[in-house]
């Protein structure tokens, strides 16, 4: 497993960029609501015991974190694009605006991007397109942990509106589960009719 390290950030600092942010998206692949891209500051020396990807973290381990990270950063945001505007624009059309939507609704201009994954979308501020970057990078991996949270929260408040698809257990992705239940009720609103099977149905 790769090394969590604030090393790249502090390389940055160096050359004068003061405010790093980190971003990362969650739901991409997912068949059924919303896409969300974490954006996050961090202040220099700050001590996030515990963070890692958060994909490799419990949900309870996430929920701690996202107080911490909330409560010690010095700026946090969720960029978010609905299913519909997936359908519409694309998936990695709609990965660009998620991160677009997510930096300019940080509180503060950052001087620097990290972002998780290969280049997909442009800025006037200078960034850095890091593979696997949720690993390596902590304000990537605390930006994970943000849009996966938030991202959660959503699919477990939509649960309560759309119940017969369980969205509080799966969170929309294509388990054999959450297939079965589609194949029993048909896509909802909230699904991505764009995405395969649900195009075929």
């Amino acid at each position: 497993m790769l090394k969590l390290n604030n090393r790249y950030e502090k390389k940055l600092r160096k050359q004068g960029y003061l405010h790093i942010a980190g971003l990362d998206e969650a739901g991409r692949g997912s068949l059924a609501g919303p896409l969300v891209a974490g954006a996050v500051i961090l202040p220099p020396k700050v001590k996030l015991v515990g963070l890692r990807d958060s994909k490799l973290l419990t949900p309870r381990s996430r929920e701690k974190l996202f107080l911490t990270i909330t409560k010690n950063c010095l700026a946090w945001s969720a960029g978010i694009v609905s299913p519909a505007e997936i359908d519409e624009l694309g998936i990695l059309p709609a990965n660009r605006t998620a991160f677009e939507r997510a930096v300019k609704k940080l509180h503060i201009r950052p001087h620097y991007l990290l972002v998780d994954g290969i280049r997909n979308f442009e800025s006037s501020i200078k960034s850095d397109f890091i593979v696997k970057g949720d690993s390596k990078i902590m304000s990537i991996a605390a930006a994970s942990v943000i849009a996966k949270v938030v991202r959660d929260k959503m699919l477990e408040a939509l649960h309560k509106i759309y119940p017969e698809y369980n969205f509080g257990k799966h969170k929309g992705y294509g388990t054999a589960e959450h297939l079965d239940l589609i194949t029993q009720h048909g896509p909802s609103e909230i699904h991505r009719f764009t995405f395969q099977p649900i195009t075929e149905m």
